[in-house]
């Protein structure tokens, strides 16, 4: 996952690695805690020191690899509070295939995304202007990925990305425009990059969805996805 979302600006604390893309995703501005430092205090006020002089909230993304033991308890009793609980779910593409059925919708996949597909996902996505939108695409298009999209009628309806790392696929960015919601549009962008990832060998696929989010985590478990371990944010207030 974490080579599934680069961030080209990343600086290594003892064992933490703190990423930083001017604010754009949670994800990409947090600190991946996978290395326990040495001296815990130190290392903590140098991290929050390099991201408050850019301007930047202290996060950390934690979990169960999350180092050291304690980590999330330690950064609750800081002041640090609870963010975005998510679930990191696999399944088999094969049989996630099975279950979704061809609608005949043609699915265009490319390996870039062009300015319609950016668009889309930063008009539902996004947060700021067009510079933070530029460093987004170069946190979608650093690694190794497939962007698929519908087209109807000249307008793009739905999007989605396709992460490749080494024998995995994870499904990110799933967009449908809101005029054209619940018509099987999501499942059709998946169908189509899941068959993609079997045309390069690959035969696992992950995801992640917010704990709370009952409608998709629903559609997952129907299509097989089970979950493997999760994650949150703990940021400082």
């Amino acid at each position: 996952m974490y080579r599934a979302w680069p961030v080209a600006d990343v600086v290594d604390f003892d064992g933490w690695v703190a990423r930083r893309a001017a604010g754009v995703t949670q994800r990409a501005n947090s600190v991946l805690p996978i290395g326990a430092p040495e001296d815990l205090q130190n290392t903590l006020k140098k991290v929050e020191t390099h991201y408050l002089s850019q301007g930047l909230v202290p996060r950390f993304q934690v979990g169960p690899a999350s180092r050291p033991e304690g980590l999330d308890e330690l950064l609750a009793a800081r002041g640090y509070q609870i963010g975005s609980p998510t679930l990191v779910q696999t399944a088999e593409i094969a049989k996630v295939l099975e279950l979704i059925p061809d609608d005949g919708r043609r699915v265009d996949i490319s390996s870039a995304p062009d300015d319609a597909w950016m668009d889309l996902w930063w008009r539902e996505d996004g947060r700021g202007g067009a510079e933070a939108q530029e460093i987004a695409r170069g946190i979608l298009t650093d690694g190794r990925a497939r962007y698929a999209s519908i087209h109807e009628q000249g307008t793009i309806t739905a999007i989605a990305r396709l992460a490749l790392v080494d024998d995995w696929a994870g499904l990110y960015c799933v967009v449908v425009d809101p005029a054209f919601r619940r018509q099987g549009r999501a499942l059709a962008l998946m169908r189509g990059l899941l068959l993609e990832a079997t045309t390069l060998g690959i035969d696992r696929a992950w995801l992640q969805v917010i704990a709370g989010n009952e409608p998709a985590r629903a559609l997952y478990a129907r299509l097989g996805f089970e979950t493997v371990s999760q994650y949150h944010y703990r940021i400082r207030p």
